[in-house]
């Protein structure tokens, strides 16, 4: 990665989100954003958003904290990628994969220099799309019990076998990042390494998983007898849990520009509770629903809070052990409550028919039946809850 160039000025920083604004607005495509919809619904659809995130590249809006050589910008900073998460997420515009700037940054810090020379262009081109081949059905939130294993042969190729689940965008990725067991005389945390899987690899079989919200956003991932060249391991062997780790690390200033979905929700909720009625009259008139809605946008404002300040101390290195941990329960649960009682609002209130508290509603309740993927992905609720006891508390284990 670049390293952290100087602190851009408001008025740079104003600069610089009108012309992300201004690039939203033209090249966007025709699809709104939904929550737990965020895969391509057909060919069509997934050349459009291809299409997209390659032009986020090209702008330099994405992947502009790489190294110059491979397409970064020397004058990056951490808060131009807060502003374009939040102005794509404010356009209710397709946000791009994740897991590929997991991937990617897993390849700049470790990988080989044939690896990147290989693998980072199509990426750019958006014509990778990555997914994390991390969980299996007994190893979820606890990706070190993986079962999945990988063998080496003589000329230097491996045999990976193995189950992996709810592997996000796993139906439409071309590659995988997979985190398999090379070493089963070792346990835990030791003995795992990371390889880069294609999808297309004969024995690798996905199958799809439809979620609540009635759409396929998570797969099942099966290999069997899955053959990989030497050059697929990234790293070295038995370092896997460092590499995934330092991967995920990577992640962490993306929740800083998804605090945007919160407000967002509230501003759903808002709508539905001045113009939907409830007894014949606003639904805002009444207060007991004043003053839950209240409640819930203080809520909101205290995340908010916290992860702004999160992402303050992670730009200068000051952050703490267990504030990523708290960052993410702050964002996921008020996320979570925030939907439930919005969705609850919905199904109670009576709308005059009009297109924008419809859409407010429909939103709702797509949000209320997908948060509970975030309290469970990235790391369950639970875990992190786990992390802080252990890193903050620093109370013992067991």
């Amino acid at each position: 990665m670049n390293g952290v160039g100087s602190r851009p000025s408001a008025e740079q920083l104003a600069a610089f989100r009108n012309r992300v604004r201004a690039h939203i607005a033209q090249h966007a495509p025709a699809i709104e954003a939904r929550e737990g919809h965020r895969a391509p619904v057909d060919a069509a659809q997934e050349a459009q958003l291809r299409n997209w995130f390659a032009g986020l590249f090209d702008a330099g809006f994405v992947g502009a904290d790489w190294p110059v050589e491979y397409g970064g910008r020397a004058e990056h900073h951490p808060l131009h990628d807060r502003v374009v998460s939040e102005e794509i997420l404010r356009a209710r515009a397709p946000r791009p994969v994740d897991q590929v700037n997991l991937a990617a940054h897993v390849l700049l810090h470790f990988g080989s220099q044939e690896q990147k020379q290989a693998l980072l262009p199509p990426i750019r081109r958006s014509e990778h799309v990555w997914c994390q081949l991390l969980s299996e059905p007994d190893a979820g939130s606890d990706i070190a019990a993986v079962r999945t294993r990988a063998v080496q042969r003589i000329d230097g190729s491996w045999v990976i076998d193995g189950q992996k689940t709810w592997i996000t965008d796993g139906h439409w990725a071309d590659m995988g990042l997979a985190l398999v067991r090379t070493d089963p005389t070792l346990s835990r945390h030791h003995g795992l390494s990371v390889f880069t899987v294609p999808l297309s690899a004969p024995g690798v079989e996905v199958r799809p998983i439809r979620t609540v919200g009635d759409a396929i956003e998570v797969n099942e991932v099966f290999m069997t007898g899955v053959v990989v060249d030497a050059n697929s391991l990234i790293g070295e062997a038995g370092h896997g849990w460092s590499i995934i780790m330092a991967g995920l690390d990577f992640e962490r200033f993306g929740i800083g520009g998804n605090v945007i979905l919160l407000e967002l929700l509230i501003d759903d909720v808002v709508t539905v509770a001045r113009q939907a009625l409830v007894d014949g009259a606003p639904a805002l008139t009444h207060n007991d629903i004043r003053q839950a809605i209240a409640e819930l946008a203080v809520e909101v404002e205290v995340a908010k809070s916290f992860i702004d300040d999160h992402v303050e101390r992670l730009i200068i290195g000051a952050d703490q052990p267990g504030d990523g941990s708290i960052a993410k329960l702050s964002f996921a649960e008020t996320y979570h409550r925030v939907s439930a009682y919005g969705a609850e609002l919905a199904a109670a209130a009576v709308d005059a028919g009009t297109d924008d508290v419809q859409q407010a509603k429909a939103r709702l309740r797509e949000c209320w039946l997908w948060s509970r993927a975030y309290t469970i992905s990235g790391g369950s609720s639970e875990m992190m809850r786990n992390i802080l006891a252990k890193r903050r508390l620093l109370l013992p284990s067991g």
